[in-house]
């Protein structure tokens, strides 16, 4: 019935009554029918994680050197759009990538 009251032009109120049902019920079925729906068809995007073939540079002698000089980060972002491919590598300020980001919108 969730479903059905999900259909175009269909009046909630009045399958209830066909159905015995209380309308405020079937509009909460209707309501977790559809959370389930978006839930389902949320589209996941492949996403692939390289590690360097070498090391990004020299490891540090002893442990207190890396609390006393900090590695520069390293990485890299890589968005495919078709044919076109943007790779930002090192680090990336959150303003550098919402420019990118906002760049690809329409």
């Amino acid at each position: 019935m969730a479903a059905a009251a999900c259909e175009p032009g269909v009046s909630v109120s009045k399958l209830a009554r066909e159905h015995g049902i209380n309308a405020n019920m079937l509009f909460t079925w209707r309501r977790r029918y559809r959370m389930e729906q978006r839930q389902e068809a949320a589209v996941l995007l492949p996403v692939t994680v390289e590690h360097p073939s070498s090391p990004p540079g020299p490891m540090p002698m002893s442990p207190a050197a890396a609390v006393c000089e900090p590695t520069p980060p390293h990485g890299a972002i890589e968005i495919r759009l078709g044919r076109a491919v943007i790779r930002i590598e090192g680090a990336v300020d959150a303003t550098t990538l919402r420019t990118v980001l906002d760049r690809l919108t329409p």
